[in-house]
């Protein structure tokens, strides 16, 4: 029998506020980790953060943190550290959606987009090798990126552009830190209703507000999904959570589809 258990293991979560990232973070603490939450978003940080202190006697906490500045994720890592002490999982999930396509984005759009979410899984990474290896003990790092970074996209190319780029860091962080014991993995979420679904959908419908955005999403998942579904927040956190756990020990820089279908490689 599979059973999770991260009782006694000190976790960071970044991207904790909403969608995926606060799922992961509810995963981990409903399994008994201690869990300090990052994001932008203090309302939605600090809201995931007392939502897990009504479910169990674990410690939790959280820093606003904006990923694309590497000493705010610095900081956020020395306050989980003066919290908790030894850090064992570290998951990198912040992420944005810029719907541009390939000629209409200016330089500053695709810097602020790559800063977000090619760059802050970069300095995650980063810090978490060097707090691990530290440490000596090991550790788990998942990266979440995306089915849309399997391939190129003409409608969202730079997504896709720092989603794939995602993929290969991960591989390269995971060959670093094999050797230290530390596990890196990468989730690629497929479609999930998440706030970023409704920037995608305002692009697709072409800013039309007679469209039906929900049927429009419905559309997108049908033609999409060989399931016939769009899959959820909570099971790109068991994924997650399977990564971080010992049953995982020898699974070395893969990144698993979550997406009904929707990618076979």
């Amino acid at each position: 029998m599979m059973i999770f258990d991260f009782s006694g293991k000190n976790a960071i979560v970044v991207g904790a506020a909403s969608g995926i990232g606060k799922a992961i973070a509810l995963q981990l603490a409903d399994n008994g980790a201690n869990v300090w939450c990052g994001d932008i978003s203090e309302a939605g940080v600090s809201a995931t953060v007392d939502e897990m202190k009504n479910k169990s006697e674990a410690k939790y906490g959280y820093s606003v943190c904006n990923v694309s500045q590497k000493e705010s994720v610095a900081a956020l890592f020395q306050d989980a550290a003066s919290a908790f002490g030894e850090i064992n999982i570290v998951v990198n999930s912040a992420g944005v959606f810029m719907p541009k396509r390939l000629l209409e984005a200016t330089p500053e759009d695709i810097k602020k987009h790559l800063d977000i979410n090619l760059m802050g899984i970069v300095y995650g990474c980063q810090l978490a090798l060097e707090t691990m290896i530290k440490q000596g003990t090991g550790g788990k790092i998942v990266n979440i990126s995306s089915v849309g970074g399997r391939q190129g996209e003409a409608k969202s190319p730079f997504y896709a552009l720092g989603k794939g780029a995602v993929l290969n860091w991960s591989q390269s962080v995971a060959l670093y830190g094999a050797p230290h014991g530390i596990n890196c993995n990468t989730v690629c979420p497929g479609i999930i209703k998440t706030p970023m679904w409704d920037t995608i959908l305002e692009a697709d419908s072409g800013g039309d507000p007679n469209v039906d955005k929900e049927e429009l999403f419905n559309q997108i998942v049908r033609a999409r999904t060989p399931l016939g579904r769009a899959q959820t927040a909570e099971e790109m956190a068991y994924a997650v959570a399977f990564f971080c756990s010992e049953y995982a020990d020898a699974i070395v820089g893969q990144a698993l589809n979550v997406d009904g279908g929707d990618k076979l490689n």
